[in-house]
């Protein structure tokens, strides 16, 4: 199956490049909303990380030292869950084999319903993810600002605080929304609330003509 996955993705990615000439349907060429593309991606990076940390044997123990000497002369430490250890999160946060490697997986595209964005994930629970036939497809003018560039720079400005949420005895339930809303501000403005301000701003020009 993970051959099959990966032979997907290249075959989309040359179609990505190529739609652009050809006039293939179920794409959208042009640039998005960078500030959009960033919130969507720190909630899937949010999610991802949930989602490796729940993978992780919670009886594998990493020992964090507590800088205080033992009388035979050495560090005192206590045991904490490997997956709850800032070496462990540091290493999934970074690199090119972490977390942001699962941003190969997903692709920016549109609803045709109302011209939302979305970060869709190609494949959910090995299959093809169903929401693919509602969306045109995004290609972007600047191929440098890819997902997982988007997840790097998240995580390189932000990493004190997914450090803090994931180091968390509990993990919140809201995490998503606690990290990339409250904390981060990358979603202080949901889209729904700048298409209503698109909306008034429409309104308002037409009833000034």
């Amino acid at each position: 199956m993970k051959g099959h996955k990966s032979l997907f993705l290249i075959l989309f990615i040359a179609e990505l490049a190529l739609a652009q000439y050809d006039g293939t349907e179920n794409l959208f060429l042009g640039n998005v909303d960078g500030k959009i593309v960033k919130c969507l991606t720190c909630e899937h990076t949010v999610k991802e990380i949930k989602e490796a940390q729940a993978k992780v044997d919670p009886k594998k123990k990493a020992e964090v030292k507590s800088g205080r000497f033992n009388p035979d002369g050495t560090l005192s430490g206590t045991l904490i869950e490997l997956r709850k250890s800032e070496q462990y999160l540091t290493e999934l946060f970074e690199g090119d084999d972490g977390i942001c490697k699962t941003m190969d997986d997903y692709a920016k595209a549109k609803y045709k319903s109302d011209g939302r964005l979305v970060v869709l994930k190609m494949f959910v629970d090995g299959a093809m993810n169903p929401l693919m036939s509602e969306v045109d497809f995004v290609q972007d003018q600047d191929l440098n600002k890819s997902l997982k560039h988007y997840c790097l720079e998240v995580l390189d400005e932000f990493d004190e605080v997914f450090l803090e949420y994931f180091m968390a005895p509990k993990l919140a339930d809201d995490v998503v929304d606690q990290i990339c809303t409250e904390r981060t501000k990358l979603c202080s403005v949901k889209q729904d609330e700048e298409y209503e301000d698109e909306e008034a701003d429409s309104y308002l020009l037409e009833k000034e003509l």
